[in-house]
């Protein structure tokens, strides 16, 4: 038996259309699987929860809400879409990125190579590393994204509690650090080949729109150069799923 999963968001206030806006264009590119949504009030095709109050900062509701939430439900695998999200075709195997893995976050950008003196979100990329190395990350420490993920209901209770001590530990050294940040270390932490989980091992399921390309209509399907903005190097991608966020991707 295929293994049962859904795809779940939170989206409140003015995300609440871009949840409909993303599900609209699944529809239309064939994808009927189940939108489960914490929102504030009904969302067209998505099957709709209260979202609890919490803080938005750093992102970490998608840990709380993911732990209060979707543990209850019965599927295999939670897949993580950020609201201002779009499709511009069925993907042909969503799951396919796991292998064995409990967990899967796109790894886009390996922090080694990074500039010393480079920041990401507040925080030198340098201390970022070293805090990931520190914590036991003994593979080349990647930055990931927190746009999409996809998490086995198993480990829900072990992704949890990684990226949270993370994010405490991150904290506590004075170091402000993510949502990304904490579930790429929970990913690397969890899986014993991170190399799998890179972007460019599956340029053709999702990508963040970093620059931009795609902001100003829904995607055509066309490949693009995709960069991150920490890797000048261009890599080319033609990503069934496109998150597409107002402002800099997390």
């Amino acid at each position: 038996m295929r293994p049962k999963f859904c795809y779940w968001s939170v989206a409140t206030g003015e995300y609440g259309a871009r949840m409909e806006q993303c599900v609209r264009t699944a529809r239309a590119a064939g994808v009927f699987k189940e939108f489960h949504v914490l929102t504030d009030r009904p969302l067209e095709g998505c099957e709709g929860y209260d979202a609890y109050a919490c803080d938005p900062a750093h992102g970490l509701f998608k840990l709380h809400h993911l732990k209060v939430g979707m543990s209850r439900l019965n599927f295999d695998y939670f897949v993580w879409l950020d609201a201002d999200t779009v499709f511009t075709r069925n993907p042909v195997d969503v799951l396919a990125p796991l292998g064995r893995s409990p967990i899967h976050v796109p790894l886009e950008v390996s922090l080694a190579p990074v500039a010393e003196d480079a920041e990401w979100k507040g925080t030198r990329v340098a201390a970022l590393r070293e805090l990931m190395v520190q914590e036991g990350v003994v593979n080349e420490p990647w930055l990931g994204s927190s746009a999409f993920w996809i998490v086995h209901h198993d480990a829900i209770e072990d992704v949890y509690e990684l990226a949270l001590r993370f994010w405490h530990q991150a904290k506590a050294a004075g170091r402000r650090v993510d949502v990304s940040a904490a579930l790429s270390y929970a990913q690397q932490i969890l899986c014993a080949d991170s190399e799998q989980h890179r972007l460019d091992r599956h340029p053709g399921l999702w990508a963040g729109d970093h620059a931009g390309v795609s902001r100003t209509a829904v995607p055509n399907g066309e490949p693009w150069a995709w960069r991150h903005p920490l890797d000048p190097k261009p890599l080319r991608v033609q990503p069934a799923i496109i998150h597409r966020p107002k402002a800099k991707a997390c």
